[in-house]
């Protein structure tokens, strides 16, 4: 049925199947594809991510996974019941040695990403400059949702651990709103680094392994601050069972080969690795998913998380040390309750 579905849409066949990261990917006529759930990308997303995608290319951005259209010209297509984008990967013209680090490439694709002309469609994706609000906005949700399910008379595990848990990650938050919004006052203006397309939540599997290079996928793009994926990238690997700190300070030194951070970029990547962006996604995705299909793995992912947080924290308090930057000379402020006693 996925072949002739395929064939169907597309007029492609396909030589071979198999998965790359969770996707589904197959072969036709020598060109490798992969098929992407649409799930709640809009048409105007697809429109922007479209457009962002030419931008890049424009720049000389190499690795893009490219839109394929199905014989009607439309973005979309309902495969085996489920409506998917394709897309269709770039082939390689760099061999294994050229490959460059983590950190340099993604301080390339920043660079590429800059000064992009304003969208032809309105935009929800421009979030530079809005992190306290975007923050105090879920932190608001989440008051919300530990209302409500207080009140349950029955609860589940995640409810539980849920209940015993948000006031901690409640104090986090305001710590990290706090930061922000100070750095909003005093820094703001003098940090010359604007937006670029960067990724909604960049982690060491967001770019795909193909043919010794990498492949972006467009799908979670947006325009922010590029610390914005040098912190998640860092806390993907923060939160990992057997971390090791090297990894982010190798990444750190890769990325710094190409673009050199600021004091202001210093602090305002701390001020979003303070935030527990992770905590509230994953209450997010638990409650708003009316399904029971899931939850269960939720949950698991939930626990793992929460016994690793202290992990988190003596990292966030070694933080400057362990990658030699002398915070107090350059006044880069470092929140109270992580300062060693």
């Amino acid at each position: 049925m996925f072949e002739r579905d395929v064939y169907h849409h597309y007029q492609l066949y396909c030589e071979g199947k198999r998965s790359i990261s969770g996707y589904r990917y197959f072969v036709s006529g020598g060109e490798p594809y992969l098929v992407v759930p649409q799930k709640k990308i809009t048409i105007d997303r697809i429109e922007e991510i479209m457009y962002f995608s030419d931008y890049l290319r424009y720049k000389g951005e190499s690795g893009i996974a490219g839109l394929f259209p199905t014989m009607t010209n439309m973005p979309n297509a309902n495969i085996e019941g489920e409506s998917i984008l394709l897309f269709k990967i770039e082939q390689s013209e760099r061999d294994a040695s050229e490959k460059k680090p983590m950190g340099e490439e993604l301080a390339l694709f920043h660079r590429n990403g800059k000064d992009l002309p304003p969208p032809p469609v309105p935009t929800e994706s421009y979030l530079f400059g809005s992190w306290a609000v975007l923050w105090m906005n879920r932190v608001d949700q989440a008051k919300e949702w530990y209302q409500e399910v207080f009140a349950k008379p029955v609860k589940n595990e995640f409810d539980t651990l849920f209940l015993t848990t948000f006031p901690y990650f409640e104090g986090l938050s305001e710590n990290a709103i706090q930061y922000i919004i100070d750095y909003n006052l005093e820094d703001s203006m003098r940090e010359e680094e604007g937006p670029s397309i960067v990724h909604e939540r960049f982690q060491e599997n967001s770019w795909l392994q193909y043919d010794n290079d990498y492949v972006k996928l467009p799908t979670g793009w947006v325009l922010d601050h590029p610390v914005r994926d040098m912190a998640e990238w860092i806390r993907s690997c923060v939160y990992q069972r057997n971390f090791s700190p090297e990894s982010v300070t190798t990444f750190l030194d890769e990325y710094e080969k190409v673009t050199p951070l600021k004091r202001e970029g210093w602090r305002l990547l701390y001020g979003r690795l303070l935030f527990p962006v992770w905590y509230y996604d994953m209450i997010e995705n638990h409650y708003k998913n009316e399904r029971e299909i899931g939850k269960e793995l939720s949950q698991h992912t939930f626990t793992e998380y929460l016994l690793r947080e202290e992990q988190n924290e003596a990292f966030l308090r070694s933080f400057f040390p362990m990658i030699g930057l002398p915070a107090d000379r350059l006044q880069i402020p470092v929140v109270d309750w992580l300062i060693p006693n």
